[in-house]
């Protein structure tokens, strides 16, 4: 009969004050997401038209990266247009 061969287990064994910490901040990251509201509970749909030179502007600056979207673009527009003609 073979000879039984230990293997050690390559698990770190777990600190218990290290393992309530992370077991908080885990409670409290899945907190903030059940509080999270969705991408289309906090934004309405709008279709427009863009002239095609404004469109290619557009793309260019996305592809530099100068702006994330062109959804935070037109938000960060129309809030500076309201801002100064609203407010």
């Amino acid at each position: 009969m073979p000879k039984k061969v230990k293997v050690k287990s390559k698990k770190k064994p777990r600190v218990k004050n290290e393992n309530k910490e992370e077991k908080d901040e885990l409670k409290e990251k899945l907190k903030k997401r059940r509080n999270k509201k969705s991408f289309d509970e906090k934004h309405v749909r709008v279709t427009t038209y863009l002239e095609n030179s404004v469109r290619e502007k557009l793309e260019l600056l996305k592809d530099k990266g100068l702006i994330e979207s062109y959804t935070q673009l037109i938000n960060q527009s129309v809030k500076h247009f309201i801002a100064e003609h609203l407010e």
